[in-house]
């Protein structure tokens, strides 16, 4: 059963919540109107300025100088005069610091003591962010935000920044431009490693449209062209060499056929005629002793005719052994030429997986070198100031004046269209230096 207030008649549930929206706006406007009130308060003058601690004040007692000098307010917000003690003295004006010393001398140390105090330094201010000299800078009275940004040397990087995101971007250039151009290089090899494999009579044109963009790669494709008939010349000259030697094996082969040939005929007449002769011998009418020399004549004839025969067997096999190495010189070439083609392709592989992270890395660098060249775009100026122990924080402009110990804080509002345009100015500037700085350097220009 939900309960209800009797004279509202809403819930406790609700009550809570308005209690709590209720106690939340009046927390904002208590910090709106710290804000308010600290950026709408006058700027203070040396007669008007309070005191605090980091300030430094010069006492200076007339005929007593082992009580005068330089003092730094401490943190509790005192000065310490020898024989004196501590005098607190922060939250006074000049004039009220002067009388509170003069009173303090009075009480029993020196007689009528004339007293003379001035501000001898002020606390820093900070100014932080998108200044090129970050850090702590001295305060003069009627300082303004400019001024601040004045003294810490302006809106923007250091040059030391400058200079490393340029040399970054320098050399993220660079190696899209080493990765792209090996890449070009790469497909011109490759296409005349194929035109290689399939024999092709003359070195092709390289595909263009793969490579637009590229710088001038007449050089290259001359090299590559020069390659392909240079080593299609040693192929050539190899194969002729082996081939000349054809027609002296086929000549030698047909004289020993010829020689074969007459000494058959020879060996067909010692033949007959010894055929007769043993006729005749077995007639008694010749001699066994002329009978045994034609037959070994014929005998001599046979063997001569056999080893005629075994010499051109043996050029035969030196004629298919021929065939053979030039066989193999041109599969040795071919498998070469494809081993070299494999490796091309899977460097072309790895570009391709290089390449782009080369290609982001240089964009990224530009964008930023863009980034930090961009000292036009808008920024913010955040003051954050303690009056009084309590510290607030305002956005100011540069005509906002400041106080001692200010915080100064500029915050660089960069939108993505001023980063793209800033980085293709940048992009610009770097691949058209001018002529007084192209002598002395080389900027590469970008790779798309």
């Amino acid at each position: 059963m939900r309960r209800t207030d009797a004279g509202t008649g809403k819930s406790s549930k609700e009550i809570r919540a308005a209690r709590r929206w209720s106690t939340q706006a009046l927390v904002l406007l208590a910090a709106l109107s710290l804000t308010s009130m600290a950026s709408a308060q006058p700027a203070p003058t040396p007669l008007t300025y309070k005191l605090a601690p980091g300030d430094r004040i010069s006492v200076v007692i007339f005929g007593q100088t082992e009580l005068s000098g330089d003092m730094l307010i401490d943190v509790t917000g005192s000065i310490r005069l020898p024989f004196v003690g501590p005098i607190e003295v922060a939250n006074l004006t000049l004039s009220e610091c002067h009388k509170r010393i003069v009173d303090r001398l009075a009480d029993g140390i020196l007689n009528r003591p004339s007293v003379n105090v001035q501000i001898s330094e002020l606390r820093p201010i900070f100014v932080l962010g998108d200044v090129r000299t970050a850090g702590a800078h001295p305060f003069k009275f009627g300082m303004s935000v400019k001024a601040a940004v004045a003294v810490a040397g302006g809106f923007g990087v250091a040059a030391p920044v400058q200079g490393a995101a340029v040399a970054e971007l320098l050399t993220s250039e660079e190696r899209l431009r080493q990765l792209t151009l090996q890449r070009a290089i790469l497909m011109i090899r490759k296409t005349r490693l194929e035109a290689q494999r399939d024999g092709a009579a003359a070195f092709p044109a390289p595909d263009q449209a793969s490579m637009r963009g590229e710088d001038d790669l007449s050089d290259i494709v001359a090299l590559e062209k020069e390659t392909f008939e240079s080593q299609m010349a040693i192929q050539n000259s190899q194969r002729d060499l082996l081939r000349a030697q054809k027609p002296r094996i086929e000549s030698e082969i047909e004289a020993l056929g010829a020689q074969i040939a007459t000494r058959k005929k020879q060996l067909d007449l010692v033949r007959q005629h010894a055929d007769q002769y043993t006729r005749l011998a077995k007639q008694g009418l010749g001699l066994a002793a002329t009978e045994m020399q034609l037959r070994l004549t014929e005998t001599t004839y046979e063997s001569e005719v056999w080893n005629l025969t075994a010499q051109i067997a043996r050029l035969k096999m030196d004629l298919g052994a021929l065939d053979i190495r030039i066989q193999e010189a041109d599969a040795a070439f071919k498998r070469q030429i494809l081993l070299d083609l494999r490796d091309v392709r899977d460097k072309l592989k790895e570009l391709e997986v290089t390449l782009p992270t080369a290609r982001e890395i240089r964009d990224a660098k530009l964008q930023q070198a863009g980034a930090i060249a961009d000292v036009a775009a808008p920024r913010t100026i955040i003051v954050t100031r303690v009056r009084d122990g309590q510290q607030s924080s305002f956005t100011a402009d540069e005509a906002t004046l400041l106080e001692p110990g200010d915080i100064v804080e500029i915050q660089l509002r960069i939108t993505r269209g001023a980063t793209l345009a800033s980085a293709a100015t940048t992009r610009v500037d770097l691949a058209q230096p001018s002529e007084a700085k192209r002598d002395a350097v080389a900027l590469p220009r970008p790779v798309r």
